[in-house]
């Protein structure tokens, strides 16, 4: 006993090295495309923001913005300087306490009031606590410029860090005057996607590295009233940012991920500042001046919507800094991504032989595995901004539980072949598929169900058979049954049985046929016409031509696996069967090859005409013979039946 248990352990042992050798594939292509996949990983996290935003907090972001109205109120743009200092000093009167241009200004305007607008405008900056915005790129430097804020940086800094060459600032006067000067610049995913806000940027001098904030970043130094930065480094680059009194921790490119809400930052046309009206939404905010009107703005895709500003990308950066929310991708998240891989593609093989015959229990098993990993992901998302990818654990599962199924369905058709080749002798194809398919033995008991029956056999066969040898008898026979299975097998007709030179088939059963008379009808006149095309070839062959009788007849028979327990058949068995078998003899007496009985006629869905009336043998009274209107000879008078 206990050596049959240690075999049986190792047979079952072998049957999961498969499985397992899957998981371990899958965890080799996880850890040699990481990159690849990062991208799928990336829109899981999108799909969090999209599910759940990040809950509104009290922003005092204001974007101003010079729109479709400014322009038809003030003019194209760009706008002559002087304009632009009305602006500013319009959105101070309001109550702003910071205001940034989030533009880029590195030529004179050449107008005839372009030098007094230009002073107008430095004196403008200079009078207010005010942010411009330079841009960096590794094109030659146009107006150079000084980062405003003091730095100082604390840890390892590593010893060659990524960075830009060139510059584009405003003109050294509005720079001078401005209190600050932050980057724009923006670095979308590969896919186009704007999912992480650099606050952080590096520029290579000649004098050596500079580090600048980005114009989010300076909006808040100056709205907190903070002087300079305090950077943590390590070795993979940044590590954090003190600004304000709050550390916000940064990815190593020096950036943040953005985390959107769900409502839009408040916007006020340029118009109506220069026009004289005040707004009470500028009091103590941080107003961000921007160009949106049509043709003049930039719009890029984020994680939750098709197409957003970057002023209001600006706004949310500022946003989440004041609320301390940020998304972070913990450094145990591929460890634990790749563990839970592992375990539940475990836990499913492990389980995969008990739940191979519960179907539901199954789907239900492999439901909670690949949902495990999105509850933990939602939660740890929800309560702490922490992102795991939950899709490739899941997906990975599926591989896994789909391949076991396959193991096990490969399985199953190897007991199906060996029962189809146990049966096939005794039984017809379709019912050993009945069989293979069965949960349950074999029905042996009959059901009550309506059949279209169809016997032919060669005519005059007892004359040729006393004139061929044993071994001609047997080609002619061979000849006409193959011809017959193939045009009954083809329609999907079960072949009953041979009967020396005929053949008994039936439709609609095992398997429902609704169009079973049409079936049947089809293969008899198939094979009529086969028998006359073949009978050339067999001829020439020194065979002797054949000719055949079909006869085709429906009605309610009793069906199934009928005989003893050392012998059944899949049969059908009733009274169609019989009349079945005395219609093919009036073949002869009406010299055609098809009859139709009236069981067939009266349910026929195709045109058929009587041919004659004949008592059966067995059957009382006259029984009405019916064909189609091809077979029944043309010079007969035919009365249609429909």
């Amino acid at each position: 006993m206990v050596g049959w248990r240690w075999a049986d352990w190792r047979q079952a042992a072998r049957r999961k090295t498969s499985g397992l050798m899957v998981v371990l594939l899958l965890l080799a292509c996880h850890l040699a495309f990481d990159g690849p996949l990062s991208r799928l990983r990336e829109r899981t996290y999108d799909f969090y923001q999209f599910l759940a935003p990040r809950q509104a907090t009290s922003n005092p972001v204001v974007i101003v913005s010079i729109d479709d109205a400014s322009l038809n109120a003030h003019g194209r743009w760009p706008w002559n300087r002087g304009l632009l200092a009305d602006l500013v000093d319009g959105v101070a009167e309001s109550g702003a306490a910071v205001i940034g241009l989030a533009l880029v200004l590195p030529e004179a305007d050449i107008s005839p009031d372009g030098i007094a607008g230009d002073k107008r405008l430095a004196s403008a900056l200079a009078k207010h606590r005010t942010a411009l915005a330079v841009s960096l790129g590794n094109e030659a430097t146009v107006s150079e410029a000084e980062p405003k804020a003091g730095w100082s940086i604390v840890g390892q800094v590593p010893e060659t860090l990524p960075g830009f060459t060139g510059l584009t600032g405003s003109l050294p006067d509005f720079s001078s005057a401005a209190a600050g000067l932050g980057v724009i610049r923006t670095l979308p995913d590969p896919d186009g996607v704007l999912r992480h806000v650099p606050l952080l940027w590096l520029r290579n001098t000649a004098q050596g590295v500079q580090l600048w904030p980005s114009f989010a970043l300076e909006l808040l130094r100056l709205y907190a009233g903070e002087n300079g930065y305090v950077a943590r480094m390590n070795a993979a680059g940044f590590d954090a940012l003190r600004i304000a009194g709050t550390i916000v921790p940064l990815e190593p490119q020096g950036s943040i991920r953005l985390w959107e809400t769900d409502t839009n930052t408040p916007r006020i046309s340029a118009s109506n500042i220069l026009s004289g009206h005040g707004d009470p939404l500028l009091r103590n905010a941080i107003a961000i001046v921007d160009l949106s009107a049509v043709g003049l703005t930039q719009y890029l895709p984020t994680p939750t919507r098709p197409a957003r500003p970057g002023a209001d990308i600006h706004a949310d950066a500022i946003g989440q800094m004041l609320a301390g929310s940020y998304l972070v991708e913990p450094t145990q998240a591929r460890t634990l991504e790749r563990l839970w891989l592992v375990l539940s593609g475990i836990v499913f093989i492990g389980l995969s032989g008990v739940l191979a015959e519960r179907v539901v229990l199954s789907a239900l098993a492999l439901a909670l595995l690949s949902a495990t990993p999105f509850v933990f992901g939602a939660l740890e998302y929800s309560l702490q901004g922490a992102l795991y990818d939950p899709l490739q654990p899941a997906l990975a599962t599926i591989l896994v539980a789909g391949f076991e199924g396959y193991v096990l369905y490969r399985r199953s058709e190897q007991r199906r072949s060996t029962l189809a080749r146990q049966f096939s002798q005794f039984l017809s194809p379709s019912v050993v598929q009945r069989l293979a398919n069965s949960d349950t033995e074999a029905i042996l008991s009959g059901e009550k169900r309506e059949i279209t029956i169809l016997l032919s056999d060669i005519r005059g066969f007892t004359t040729m058979s006393e004139q061929l040898g044993a071994q001609e008898i047997g080609k002619v026979v061979n000849h006409f049954l193959g011809l017959a299975t193939d045009e009954i097998l083809k329609r999907d007709g079960t072949i009953d049985k041979f009967m020396g030179d005929a053949v008994l088939a039936f439709w609609n059963a095992p398997l429902d046929q609704p169009d079973h008379r049409e079936r049947a009808l089809e293969a008899g006149l198939a094979l009529i016409e086969r028998v006359k095309r073949e009978n050339a070839g067999f001829a020439a062959r020194g065979h002797p031509s054949i000719e055949i009788g079909v006869a085709i007849e429906t009605g309610i028979c009793s069906v199934g696996n009928f005989g003893s327990e050392r012998r059944f058949d899949y049969t059908a068995i009733g009274s169609p069967v019989n009349r079945a078998a005395r219609l093919e003899s009036t073949t002869k007496k009406l010299r055609i090859p098809l009859v139709l009985g009236p069981g067939f006629a009266q349910g026929a869905s195709m045109p058929v005409v009587q041919a004659g009336v004949f008592e059966l043998q067995g059957f009382k009274g006259e029984v009405s013979i019916f064909t189609v209107p091809e077979i029944y000879p043309s010079s007969r008078s035919a009365e249609e039946v429909v």
